[in-house]
């Protein structure tokens, strides 16, 4: 029996392709469109209805594209939505998108073509193009963290330029100017906004930004460890720092701890989320809350409702972050 496998050899293209054209869910290039019908036509390929079909019977089914169950927030977005799952008695399918376009596409493909109706997206990497065309096939598709104005009623995000402004405010209230912003190295909208935010707290403060205060580096653990051999190689004399995300501060943190520096006497550090290990770092972090939990009950609720066609009540989807005060942030005179 032919298999999309097949047709997607024959064609030269990628399974997910495939099955875009078969389902029609997304947008495809006429000629490549026109290749797979060729190719479907040469090796007799049909849809299996009968499967098609049983898909389509699992509608009570919650869709979740993720980014990386390994990273703490997600774990915490992925909790979000599974308790409203529980609590609507739905199934709960969860892909991961792996920060790469390709893999968020065919995700999506996948949660479509197994009947998931509503979904909940935390897609980084896709083109604006792309989301909306998906958006357009999907009328229970609500992408969290990431706003697009045309769809703006099925998004929930965050206010991350606010929230970067705060983190800085408050390094910039405890005496601190030489203040380094320690990003992700990867072109998303939340990299954007939260330095922005940043650059906007230090230009208020009649603070000049260099270029070489912004260290880009991996948002995990490693990038944090190379972020700190960074600022101090710098020779920059910095005495803290702002982070895209916890995880890279805590990266930051052993490195410093591993070279004798004192936390937070030497530098200050506040990161960005407040993941559940945040508090038991060494000195406990201090850090911006961001409400990713609350967020992905709000997104799930708003994908089941829109997937039964129900009429939506206006809603507020910009959540505000909040300044966590601990231990890791130190005044200077």
């Amino acid at each position: 029996m032919t298999t999309m496998k097949d047709v997607a050899y024959q064609a030269g293209v990628s399974v997910a392709t495939v099955s875009r054209v078969i389902n029609n869910t997304t947008y495809v290039e006429p000629g490549t469109r026109e290749r797979v019908e060729k190719a479907m036509r040469k090796l007799n390929y049909h849809r299996n209805f009968a499967a098609l079909a049983l898909a389509k019977r699992c509608g009570n089914m919650l869709g979740l594209l993720t980014g990386n169950l390994a990273d703490p927030f997600f774990s915490l977005l992925a909790h979000g939505v599974e308790k409203v799952a529980r609590q609507k008695e739905v199934k709960l399918m969860v892909c991961n998108g792996g920060y790469q376009a390709e893999l968020e596409k065919s995700a999506l493909d996948f949660l479509i073509n197994q009947g998931c109706e509503a979904i909940v997206a935390h897609i980084s990497m896709m083109s604006d193009i792309d989301v909306l065309r998906y958006a357009a096939h999907t009328p229970g598709l609500v992408i969290i963290n990431r706003y697009f104005p045309a769809i703006a009623n099925r998004c929930i995000w965050l206010d991350n330029v606010s929230a970067s402004q705060a983190a800085t405010n408050y390094l910039l209230q405890n005496g601190h100017r030489k203040i380094a912003y320690v990003t992700a190295d990867l072109p998303i909208d939340n990299r954007r906004y939260r330095l922005e935010g940043y650059r906007a707290a230090m230009t208020n403060a009649g603070i000049t930004v260099p270029g070489d205060w912004i260290i880009s580096v991996a948002f995990n653990e490693r990038g944090g460890e190379l972020a700190a051999e960074k600022l101090l190689e710098s020779g920059i004399g910095f005495t803290a720092a702002v982070t895209f995300n916890d995880v890279m501060a805590a990266g930051m943190m052993r490195s410093l701890h591993q070279r004798k520096i004192k936390l937070p006497e030497q530098l200050s550090i506040v990161g960005f989320d407040d993941i559940v290990p945040a508090r038991y770092l060494y000195p406990s972090l201090t850090t911006i809350h961001n409400p990713i939990e609350r967020m992905a009950q709000q997104a799930a609720n708003l994908a089941l409702q829109l997937s039964t066609q129900k009429e939506i009540t206006p809603q507020m989807n910009m959540f505000s972050a909040q300044l966590v005060i601990r231990d890791s942030v130190s005044p200077i005179g």
